[in-house]
């Protein structure tokens, strides 16, 4: 086998990139939220070296009043869990799938910085603003493009949810 020569963006977006088919295959959380999670952490820190005007952790912090620190503290505890067992061999955690999902969410709106989505990761977007946007009802360009793709998904069954979000990647030959 031969070696890839990759950068940092490179490696970020294959590793969220497998985490959004595991997502959408309705596969192993835990697995997602490492992969979701090394990715997310890679994109926020090419965000702020980049220095990038836009960064959705930025927004985050700002809109939940919390320090960098404490936001990062927050943000990657699940993470941290799923990497580390030197000072905690013995530890339990409660993992929430939803977590990884949002994680993902601002790691696809912080890789808008450097250049075009892909069609996945594009659906991923809207797919997470129809089934998690708090006001959907806005007429604004992004509500707008999510209710004409799938409409409001807020409140259904996951499954059902993850059966929409198949059927337009499906569709779109994803």
């Amino acid at each position: 086998m031969n070696t890839i020569r990759l950068t940092k963006l490179d490696a970020a977006r294959r590793q969220l990139d497998t985490a959004l088919d595991l997502i959408f295959a309705d596969r192993d959380p835990a697995s997602i939220h490492t992969l979701v999670g090394a990715a997310s952490t890679i994109i926020s820190n090419l965000t702020e070296k980049g220095g990038s005007n836009v960064s959705w952790d930025r927004f985050a912090q700002q809109a939940n009043k919390l320090a960098p620190g404490e936001y990062f503290r927050i943000m990657r505890a699940p993470q941290n869990f799923l990497k580390h067992a030197e000072s905690d061999p013995d530890a339990g955690w409660d993992l929430d799938p939803d977590h990884a999902l949002c994680l993902a969410f601002w790691a696809v709106m912080n890789l808008g910085n450097f250049g075009e989505l892909t069609m996945q990761e594009s659906v991923f977007q809207l797919w997470f603003l129809a089934t998690h946007a708090p006001d959907l009802d806005r007429d604004l360009p992004p509500y707008r493009q999510t209710r004409s793709v799938f409409g409001d998904l807020r409140g259904k069954p996951y499954p059902e949810q993850l059966a929409a979000a198949r059927r337009v990647l499906a569709e779109l030959d994803v």
